[in-house]
């Protein structure tokens, strides 16, 4: 392959400023890593290398480690807000998927399956990521139930009708006019029987104990409704819904604050541990403000329900995780440009009164 060897559009404006002769060259890398992974559907699986890597100090890698844990820890938490019958669903694809001979491999039945099952693993769920359309099965129920009855597994009547059927819970996240916003939605945030106007309702009613610092109500919890019809809140945390799951990811937590990089990382991760015990969106707020300050490590990360795009009412936040490990020759390179700064205003083509 060719890879291009320069400082940056940027950089290279910079350094040919001061030395004429600077010029852009080409060479030739040899390199064997197998960047595709695999292709199926509308879906390229990618891999990437992480030089960064090699430069972290053994500490620094620990702490990666256990964020990245931390992180794994919450998937079936995704899988389970994401639709109410992923986690069923996804127990019988790896039933069929990890046999050892007993199912027949070959013909087209299982080829469709196995393209079935990587959309939904791919997508946490058996709604695409983007469009939120159900995934259409294109292998036999009947193929499908033989094959899991010779596994011994069941499945429920409603998560094989979520599987085979194309109009039933046939969109994630639904906000088309004129639609119940929740009725219309598979989504797990709210219970299937609660509406638009009765979650409404719920939070109409709801006042905070600082009007000036209101939280982010309904973001780390379920909509549910008790046997009495009652509607009331599960909360993610350590006592609460997904506990299990949660206890897991403070665990991972514990062991990354005992190894940050800085008491300002440390401070952090405590709020965001004592927000997981709790669930108290106020400790949410606390620990936000903190880790914004945390700008002095080589590894960051992302951790918690944050984004509502998953929520047709924008309330409620997705467990989300990334983990970021400092591109070193990039911020070098960038680092090129900060300090010239004052070069690009003089030079920029814009008009003084601007």
């Amino acid at each position: 392959m060719k890879k291009i060897v320069f400082l940056g559009a940027a950089a290279a404006l910079v350094l040919s400023s001061c030395n004429p002769k600077e010029e852009m060259h080409t060479e030739t890398v040899h390199n064997d890593f197998q960047w595709q992974v695999d292709r199926f559907a509308d879906i390229k699986v990618l891999r990437y290398q992480i030089p960064s890597w090699d430069d972290l100090k053994p500490q620094q890698r620990i702490y990666a480690y256990h964020l990245t844990q931390a992180g794994l820890a919450g998937r079936d938490i995704m899988w389970d807000c994401n639709y109410r019958h992923n986690l069923e669903i996804r127990k019988a694809l790896e039933a069929i998927l990890s046999d050892d001979g007993i199912i027949d491999r070959e013909g087209q039945q299982y080829s469709d399956f196995e393209v079935y099952a990587k959309r939904v693993f791919f997508a946490n769920g058996i709604h695409h990521h983007y469009s939120n359309m159900k995934f259409a099965a294109d292998f036999d129920q009947v193929w499908f139930l033989s094959a899991l009855d010779t596994l011994g597994i069941t499945l429920s009547e409603e998560a094989q009708r979520a599987i085979f059927d194309p109009e039933f819970d046939a969109k994630k996240v639904n906000r088309a006019d004129g639609v119940d916003l929740l009725l219309a939605s598979a989504v797990n945030f709210y219970a299937p029987d609660i509406s638009q106007e009765e979650a409404e309702a719920f939070y109409a009613a709801k006042v905070d104990a600082d009007p000036d610092r209101p939280v982010s109500h309904g973001l780390n919890s379920r909509l549910s409704r008790n046997e009495n019809g009652e509607i009331y809140e599960e909360v993610f945390s350590a006592r609460g819904r997904y506990a299990s799951s949660i206890q897991e990811i403070i665990g991972h937590l514990e062991k990354a604050k005992d190894v940050a990089e800085n008491t300002d990382q440390a401070a952090a991760l405590k709020l965001l541990i004592e927000y997981y015990e709790t669930g108290d969106l106020k400790k949410w707020d606390d620990y936000n403000i903190a880790w914004v300050k945390t700008t002095g490590g080589d590894v960051d990360y992302i951790n918690g329900f944050v984004e509502v795009y998953n929520d047709p009412m924008g309330y409620r936040g997705s467990y989300e995780t990334v983990v970021q490990v400092k591109d070193f020759d990039a911020s070098e390179r960038m680092a090129v440009v900060a300090d010239n700064v004052q070069w690009f205003e003089d030079h920029s083509p814009i008009m003084d009164d601007h």
